[in-house]
């Protein structure tokens, strides 16, 4: 069950909709002629949905029903005799076997789960219907008898008036009574309970009702037992949901209709929730409206989706549902941080002069005097998501020219879009071309090394003998190979420098643009070291040069903007 709640929460709306389901009835039928017609009939209207003859004693029905599950009968009539039996129809098959005999009780079931689940109740139902039976036909029996003559008033209780078939009668339908009640309260988690539940709901208190209707998994309040319960405890917030519902399944080829469909689904939803606070499935079709909503509302569409989801959680869910809605809760909030840093978060770099470089020989960066200008930059390195916004303002064929722009890969991104759960990670296996292009579409530059370095040590409030940027202990600043688990990692899950920039020490490599010419080829700066590297390399001033378009999958960027001067 929380499987399927876990599913429904991943989803999205569409979960939320009900669609076609077939069923197959499989029958072996014994003592009846070959060519008797058994019908499948709606409880409900008596409307015949399907028929079959029996051959070799045996018949098959197959079909679709457009809301399930259904409460149908299978029946036929033999020498004027009414023959039935009920079927809880669901999807999959349901396989019956006995006696003509058997009908309505004695069957034997096998197959579809919520057929199993009814079943299951009417077996123990059985001995007392038939008890039932044999008193209500004695008592009419003995109601056809004159009331003083002798055989009649032996069946009266002494002292009174009434038949001790009667008493009996109403002792075993108190019986019935307290065995539905029961099956009710601990199957509302199974169609069979909540079917039950539909026909005696008009005898208990609303409250009652909605303490039971809270009890039905949300996934499973898409069916016409559980509208019929919510209908009886609100008929307003039932019709509500079911018009957001028809909204959502409405399609166009115009965005402004599909965006027109989503708000007005939306405030629907709102009006059934407000009426009705135990219609679970609306705060979850509230929860899992934050795309559709984004065109109309922007970044609100999330805070509605988190509010509600909220709601849902203060109600009366099972404990075992909070880890699966902390899960969505989860995802809305980084949706939400990913649509908030659609453009990088820019922190401004004071300018001043410091003692670039140090004097680790394998750091390839002798200690010398730099002055920089005040200058932005990015608060975490580009991520996929980021970079592939960029990509999607390109065609193709600009995007496949060369030098390339990016490499796909499993931790970045895969035909144009980031991989799934890489969202927030740093953009990897881009080209230093890739991530110029980038930074000129963003409205800025790559920082050279002054300006890198000068940031990653903290700009004119950094300590100056610090071995890592932010501090002496790299465990708790960057990523890297002692910390990674061989792989890189989201933007700014660990510790900022002083100026608040996060993983200037490992994670990946970042292009900055200063070049190098060497045997006649062109090599490029990066800084920062990566995930995959060990601590000394992660240092902000080690200094490495790679080709331009290396095709790594720890190569990563920042963006810079200059300040005006005055």
């Amino acid at each position: 069950m929380y499987k399927t709640l876990l599913a429904l929460l991943f989803s999205g709306i569409s979960l939320l909709l009900h669609a076609d389901d077939s069923y197959v009835i499989q029958a072996r039928i014994r003592d009846v002629k070959d060519g008797t017609v058994f019908f499948l009939k709606q409880f409900s209207t008596q409307r015949i949905i399907n028929s079959m003859r029996l051959e070799g004693g045996k018949l098959q029905m197959k079909g679709e029903l457009v809301d399930t599950p259904q409460h149908l009968w299978l029946c036929t009539t033999v020498k004027d005799e009414f023959y039935y039996c009920d079927l809880l129809v669901d999807t999959g098959k349901i396989v019956i076997e006995g006696s003509i005999h058997d009908f309505p009780n004695g069957l034997h079931f096998e197959g579809a789960q919520t057929q199993m689940q009814y079943a299951a109740y009417l077996n123990r139902t059985q001995e007392v219907h038939h008890k039932l039976d044999s008193l209500n036909q004695l008592s009419m029996q003995l109601h056809r008898l004159s009331t003083g003559s002798d055989t009649y008033n032996k069946h009266v209780v002494d002292g009174g008036y009434k038949l001790r078939e009667e008493i009996e009668i109403e002792q075993l339908s108190r019986r019935l009574d307290s065995i539905r009640s029961v099956f009710i309260q601990n199957h509302m988690n199974q169609y069979a309970g909540q079917f039950l539940l539909t026909r005696v709901m008009k005898n208990i208190p609303p409250d009652s009702l909605k303490a039971l209707y809270r009890l039905i998994p949300v996934e499973m309040k898409k069916t016409r037992f559980t509208r019929l319960i919510s209908n009886q405890i609100n008929p307003y917030a039932d019709s509500y949901i079911r018009e957001a519902d028809d909204l959502l399944r409405l399609t166009s080829r115009k965005s402004e209709e599909m965006d027109s469909y989503a708000e007005k689904a939306y405030k629907l939803y709102a009006k059934a929730v407000r009426l009705d606070s135990t219609r679970t499935d609306g705060y979850m079709a509230l929860a899992t409206m934050a795309e559709r909503l984004l065109p109309v509302k922007g970044i609100e569409a999330y805070d509605i989706s988190i509010r509600y989801l909220r709601k849902f959680m203060e109600s009366d869910i099972r404990p075992n549902e909070y880890e699966a809605v902390g899960k969505k809760m989860e995802d809305l909030q980084f949706r939400k941080w990913l649509k908030q840093n659609e453009s990088p978060e820019m922190v401004t770099v004071k300018g001043g002069t410091f003692e670039m470089g140090s004097t680790y020989k394998e750091d390839n960066n002798p200690p010398h005097q730099v002055k920089v200008d005040s200058f932005r930059i990015s608060r975490y390195e580009i991520t996929n998501y980021q970079f592939a916004r960029f990509l999607a303002t390109l065609d193709n064929e600009k995007i496949k020219n060369s030098p390339p722009m990016y490499y796909p890969c499993n931790w970045g991104i895969l035909n144009g879009e980031p991989v799934p759960g890489y969202e927030a990670h740093p953009a990897i296996y881009i080209t230093w071309y890739g991530a110029q292009e980038y930074c000129k579409w963003a409205g800025g530059r790559l920082p050279t090394e002054e300006e890198w370095e000068f940031a990653a040590r903290g700009g004119n409030y950094g300590n100056r003998d610090h071995l890592y940027s932010g501090g002496m202990e790299l465990d708790s600043l960057g990523w890297y190979a002692g910390n990674s688990g061989g792989k890189p990692h989201r933007v700014g899950t660990l510790k900022p420098n002083e100026l608040g920039l996060h993983d200037m020490s490992g994670n990946v490599w970042e292009w900055c643009s200063n070049t190098q010419i060497r045997d006649g080829k062109e090599y490029v700066a990066v800084r920062g070291g990566t995930w995959f590297n060990e601590r000394a390399i992660c240092r902000p001033t080690c200094r490495y040069y790679i080709f331009p378009n290396s095709k790594h999958f720890n190569n990563g960027f920042r963006l810079v903007k200059d300040i005006a001067k005055r």
